[in-house]
């Protein structure tokens, strides 16, 4: 006779209620009265539908501990499932549909169809494993803050200043969301430490406003390798987006104008709306994936850049810095593979359209795991 230990019970009770869940089998399982509210019937339906449509028949299920992967014919998804002490279904959580691909080559076919430019860059050490216009530079969106954060990394480590510094936030600092630091009161004091953070994890760019004007914009310009008379604060780039007429004037203008119309533009609050358009071309933070690669793999091991590990979530500690914006989106993840060697992963795509988010997550992320080896 085989006597099943409890932690094997609870792993097969995982599995018999996520494929009960997989098989619409409403019931052969229960839910907890949080999970059924915060997730309602008609809501569960739905995103179990949209997922087998996306992926296809489930041939396949790992799982432990409550997390593993579901794999069709052609795609794999990353699973967490919760239960509570009595069985009842309390958390449930699908990842991105990542494409199945056989070796880097193949993960590197599907990516040029992902937008109108593209390009990617995958390095191991000093070697190039893959990659497509990789010193093209191209609109970036949030990713821009890595060059703000290399800057005051590197006047930390020499030295010149400390993550205890105190800043005060300034009118001029309040930006437009993400974030919260734009809802803090005037002159609220802030550490270097805290605006970091902020500003790499959940992409607050009021902190990232703070911190440009402390390091200044040439340099931080100079490190992302941005003309200093293009380097817009965010608080000026939605400014300038929410005004299409001071928008045209900042795009014609000679260089050595366009500070002084931006800072124009700025000096009343963006307005939300206005400023959640399509992207403007010409009008953003242009850098090379080879730039950014080089930016954030000495940093790599930066607890600030592991909070919020994006699209390499579940793939082992991972510094990480993405951006978005309608028509713009940004993938910059680095970490070291099984034998501890530095891996950048970066991919950039531009489109006057609507980018699929969803697709280009889940390439990327089979571009990761083969750039790591992982299956």
């Amino acid at each position: 006779m085989t006597c099943m230990t409890g932690p094997v019970v609870a792993q097969q009770a995982e599995r018999t209620v996520l494929e009960a869940l997989l098989a619409g089998e409403r019931a052969d399982y229960e839910v907890t009265e949080e999970f059924a509210r915060a997730v309602p019937e008609a809501q569960l339906a739905g995103l179990l539908e949209t997922l087998r449509a996306q992926i296809g028949p489930i041939e396949e299920i790992t799982l432990e501990d409550g997390a593993g992967t579901l794999r069709s014919a052609g795609y794999q998804v990353p699973v967490r499932i919760v239960l509570d002490a009595e069985g009842r279904l309390a958390g449930l959580r699908f990842g991105t549909p990542e494409p199945l691909v056989a070796d880097l080559r193949e993960a590197v076919d599907g990516l040029q169809a992902l937008g109108t430019e593209v390009s990617w860059l995958v390095t191991r050490g000093d070697e190039a494993l893959a990659a497509g216009d990789a010193a093209h530079p191209l609109a970036v969106a949030s990713a821009f803050k890595l060059g703000i954060l290399s800057v005051l990394v590197r006047d930390v480590r020499s030295g010149k200043t400390d993550w205890d510094r105190v800043l005060r936030i300034g009118e001029g600092h309040r930006s437009l969301p993400s974030g919260r630091l734009q809802d803090f009161p005037e002159e609220a004091p802030v550490t270097l430490h805290t605006a970091a953070l902020l500003m790499i994890a959940e992409s607050d760019n009021t902190a990232t406003d703070l911190l440009l004007d402390l390091l200044g914009r040439d340099t931080v310009a100079e490190e992302l390798g941005i003309a200093p008379e293009n380097m817009l604060s965010t608080r000026e780039f939605f400014a300038l987006k929410a005004d299409p007429a001071a928008a045209q004037a900042w795009r014609d203008a000679a260089p050595e104008l366009r500070p002084a119309i931006a800072a124009e533009a700025a000096v009343q609050p963006p307005d939300p709306a206005a400023a959640s358009g399509q992207s403007v071309p010409g009008m953003e933070w242009y850098v090379s994936l080879e730039r950014l690669c080089e930016l954030i793999l000495p940093m790599t091991g930066l607890p600030i850049l592991e909070l919020n590990p994006g699209p390499a979530y579940g793939l082992g500690p991972a510094a990480y810095k993405g951006g978005s914006e309608p028509g713009v989106l940004n993938f910059t993840v680095a970490l070291q593979d099984a034998e501890e060697r530095p891996v950048c992963a970066a991919l950039t795509i531009n489109d006057p359209g609507l980018i699929d988010e969803a697709a280009a997550t889940g390439a990327f992320r089979a571009l990761l795991r083969r750039a790591l080896g992982q299956p």
